[in-house]
Parts: C-alpha cells; sequence; structure tokens
C-alpha cells in the first residue's frame, strides 16, 4: 500500500474514534464508565508506526479534546496523550513484537499514565485524585481494556503463511 493511502487510512480511523468518542462511548457507558476509543487509537498508531507517529497522532488526539470538551486546563489532554504516544510509540513492531496480552497490558498501562498525567498538569488535591482513580479511572481503564482487546484481535487478523 502507497505511503501516501497509510496516511490517509490513519487520518480516517482518528476520524472514526473521535466520533465513536464523541457518540458511541456514551451509549456504551456502564455505571457513567465508557470506553476510550481515541486512547485505543493513540496506541495503536503508536505500536505500529513508532514514537513519531505516536506523538504526532497524540497531539492531534490530544488537541482536539481539549478543543472539543469543556475543560478548565486547555493542553492538559494535548501533553498527556503526546507523551503517552511517544512513550508507547518505543514499543515500535519493528523491534519488539507484541503479542494480544501484551498489547492490552500496554494499554492499561497507558490508560493509568495518562490519567496521573492529566491528574498531575491539572493540579487536583490528592482527595480529589483518589476519588477519581476509584470511580472513574480504574473502571473506565477496565472497559477501555476489553474493547481494546476486541479491537485488536481484529486488527491483527490470520497470520500470513510464508510460502
Amino acid at each position: 500500500m502507497n505511503n501516501n493511502w497509510k496516511w490517509l487510512h490513519v487520518c480516517l480511523l482518528f476520524l472514526m474514534c473521535f466520533v465513536m468518542q464523541t457518540t458511541v462511548a456514551q451509549w456504551l457507558a456502564i455505571f457513567d464508565a465508557g470506553p476510550d476509543f481515541i486512547l485505543i487509537f493513540i496506541i495503536s498508531v503508536a505500536i505500529k508506526h513508532g514514537p513519531a507517529a505516536g506523538v504526532l497522532w497524540g497531539f492531534i488526539a490530544g488537541f482536539s479534546q481539549d478543543v472539543y470538551a469543556p475543560v478548565e486546563w486547555l493542553g492538559a489532554n494535548t501533553i498527556s496523550f503526546t507523551i503517552l504516544g511517544f512513550l508507547v510509540g518505543q514499543l515500535e513492531e519493528r523491534f519488539l513484537t507484541l503479542n494480544l496480552p501484551a498489547k492490552v497490558g500496554v494499554l492499561g498501562f497507558g490508560f493509568f499514565l495518562c490519567d496521573m498525567l492529566y491528574f498531575f498538569l491539572t493540579g487536583l488535591e490528592k482527595e480529589v485524585v483518589t476519588n477519581l482513580f476509584f470511580s472513574k479511572t480504574i473502571p473506565e481503564c477496565l472497559y477501555t481494556m476489553v474493547v481494546g482487546a476486541v479491537v485488536f484481535h481484529l486488527s491483527i487478523g490470520k497470520p500470513k503463511k510464508h510460502v
């Protein structure tokens, strides 16, 4: 596939994930916890294309969320997702092949890291962070890991046979 088509494909995937995050995620919410499709997208792109792509799409996704969502701290999502994209991009598939459980583990770790960075950047008090951690971060992380496992399983597809 041509390199330009690959990036167009990634752009369309981002738009689809952004639309799903702003619409479908609300419908799928259980006890006010829903999957984070944008985080799944960032981690998938960073693992597949490396740290430069992870930083680029982390920045774009974080900036989009900062502009779209009503937040008090403009830029906190941008910084969190950009750092996440870089760190996960270090696990690029050309250097390290991750199986499905490892990818889901990276997704869970990335979710916690991203939330902790966001909480740190916004300067929330310890009690508020503790409450948010148990009431939002853990349930949303688990939900995102389940949805991410399905997405990773579908994107891995059948192994290619070498003849």
